[in-house]
């Protein structure tokens, strides 16, 4: 059955084990997200996705701060529940999942480090397919902890590039050559960049260097996930 269609038809069951929610839960069963991979601690999750996005880009790394929640692994079950956000019909979960990340980082923050949080655009073509963009959904849960805005308006995916899966990491940059733009000429200083699952970092790291050039003093990111090496 659809993915979509089934959870149309059974909205209170989870979205990785099946089974029935209890009425204070949302898509995924409080037994299933407590399989997630989490790190402890919010210091060694940033220094973790900092250092990974710096052993990809030979040290050079265009992030004032790196921040995130969990490991994602390859056919495990955060990647069942990303899946049925993205591709289900179960976008609401990325609020839920940005509200989990957002009170997480809440102590870790610096509430002067921000003035607003920029999700990760997608291709129009993309969110026409897609009806939604996952990162602005993340954006927008995190945004009721912080009392920040979400400015979609500030970064544009303007070329439409394929996707990232499978490819290495040279193949990544290239592919994402000239795809971001600033549209408009003022710029905050302090943006916090939000995506889904950082893999190699070259999705962020492209953002975060349009940004830049848009006037941005500086760029941290969050994420919810960090891909394991496997």
């Amino acid at each position: 059955m659809n993915g979509r269609f089934f959870h149309f038809l059974f909205p209170e069951v989870c979205i990785v084990c099946g089974k029935l929610l209890m009425p204070s839960e949302y898509g995924c069963c409080s037994v299933c997200r407590n399989s997630f991979d989490a790190f402890s601690d919010c210091a060694v999750a940033g220094y973790t996705l900092m250092h990974s996005i710096e052993s990809h880009f030979k040290g050079k790394c265009s992030f004032e701060r790196a921040y995130c929640r969990y490991v994602f692994h390859r056919h495990g079950p955060l990647q069942k529940a990303l899946h049925a956000m993205k591709y289900e019909g179960m976008y609401n979960l990325g609020v839920a999942f940005g509200r989990e990340l957002g009170a997480w980082l809440i102590d870790a923050v610096p509430p002067e480090s921000i003035d607003c949080l920029v999700p990760v655009p997608l291709h129009r073509l993309k969110h026409v397919e897609r009806s939604f963009n996952q990162a602005e959904k993340i954006a927008l849960g995190m945004a009721e902890t912080f009392q920040k805005p979400v400015r979609t308006d500030l970064l544009l995916r303007g070329r439409f590039t394929v996707s990232q899966t499978g490819l290495q990491v040279t193949a990544r940059k290239r592919n994402l050559d000239g795809a971001f733009q600033t549209p408009l000429p003022d710029m905050p200083g302090r943006v916090l960049l939000v995506d889904d699952v950082v893999t190699t970092g070259a999705t962020v790291v492209a953002a975060a260097e349009a940004l830049k050039r848009g006037g941005a003093a500086s760029v941290s990111v969050a994420a919810l996930a960090l891909s394991a090496k496997e």
